[in-house]
């Protein structure tokens, strides 16, 4: 991870009266799917086990786990818990077991894959400019012998209740956008999350990207690398400005997935950087632009191996609010279009793609 997450203590340690032993053999570890936070509360989820008496859960506001809180969860069958009144500046670090009583005696499994529900650092360079910034994105990490210890930032384009009502600064100097698009040439701001399209059968362009990104996540987990997942639910209060600067700060690379309002099945593209003298000049992008690019063109050769179709060149040039806040390499993704297919399989061959073009950087 690009940013090592300092180390706290934690303020109180809930502790069972059952006496946990250490035989962990007859359990499987159970898989943590899903942890958000909306507001002040993180909600945590996990696959069942079967012939369980319950789950144990723990967090730390420590990578490595020290001094964790821990949380009991009777029932096999409850699989999702929360954890109230979370301090939304500080990042924790979860994991689930499972346990079984048996006889009086309990037994455990191994803990699971571990993840990282982020809060905001108002410290961080251009998080000032962040208008829409409650929610917290999260952090899944690989685990295995294939773990590279590299985190791919998954951004499921919109998803932001309001978002298109609130204007954010379209560069950090707050100087004019050098081109058109969703927001007009000379303009000094944005909407902070636009509402996005709808296909033409009805779903938003919001509901797609998040499956895409789910389907994106998996795959990049198996390949290895580590997935901060910006948006896990329909809503998440994250602005623009806000997904760029956790992008920043945990992740190697950001990858925004959208889909373009066009209804011609045109196929993908990315957005890459305007050959504008001012724009290329401006910081960070003098000192990304290269790197943007490098990352875009490797995804576009992954989906051509993938059998994803491309349109044109593969690329339009527009200038963007996450490309001039970007530190890190940075595309906004553009998968299809209003017409395109988006059923399972399709979004499963975009993530396949996703996955090999990642696999390409070096």
């Amino acid at each position: 991870m690009k940013r090592r997450i300092t180390t706290l203590l934690v303020l109180a340690i809930i502790i069972s009266s059952v006496t946990w032993t250490k035989a962990r053999a007859a359990l499987t570890a159970p898989t943590l799917t899903q942890a958000y936070r909306k507001s002040d509360t993180i909600t945590v989820k996990w696959e069942k086990i079967s012939g369980v008496t319950g789950y144990q859960v723990r967090y730390s506001f420590d990578e490595d786990m020290a001094e964790p809180v821990k949380i009991k969860v009777k029932g096999r069958k409850n699989n999702k818990t929360a954890i109230e009144k979370a301090d939304t500046t500080k990042n924790y670090f979860i994991q689930v077991r499972a346990y079984k009583v048996t006889d009086g005696k309990t037994t455990v499994s191994r803990w699971s894959n571990k993840v990282c529900v982020l809060g905001w650092d108002k410290t961080a360079e251009y998080a000032k400019n962040s208008k829409i910034h409650e929610d917290g994105a999260c952090i899944y990490y690989a685990s295995g012998k294939n773990a590279t210890g590299i985190t791919v930032c998954v951004n499921a384009g919109h998803g932001t209740a309001g978002g298109n009502k609130v204007k954010t600064l379209c560069h950090p100097d707050g100087s004019p956008k050098v081109t058109g698009g969703s927001t007009a040439k000379g303009a000094k701001e944005a909407a902070a999350v636009s509402s996005g399209t709808t296909f033409l059968d009805g779903i938003t362009e919001a509901a797609v990207t998040l499956e895409l990104a789910k389907a994106v996540k998996e795959k990049l987990l198996a390949e290895g690398y580590n997935v901060l997942m910006i948006r896990s639910t329909s809503d998440i209060q994250l602005d623009n400005v806000a997904r760029t600067v956790l992008a920043n700060n945990y992740a190697d690379y950001h990858i925004a997935l959208h889909y373009d309002s066009s209804e011609n099945d045109k196929g993908a593209f990315y957005i890459s950087v305007p050959d504008n003298k001012t724009y290329r000049n401006m910081n960070p992008v003098s000192e990304n632009y290269k790197k943007h690019h490098k990352l875009g063109d490797a995804l576009l050769s992954g989906f051509r191996e993938a059998g994803v179709k491309i349109w044109s060149s593969g690329k339009m040039a527009l200038d963007l609010t996450q490309t001039s806040y970007s530190t890190i390499p940075s595309v906004d993704v553009e998968v299809g279009d209003r017409a395109s297919a988006h059923d399972e399989k399709t979004l499963k061959k975009i993530s396949e793609g996703t996955a090999c073009g990642i696999k390409k950087l070096k």
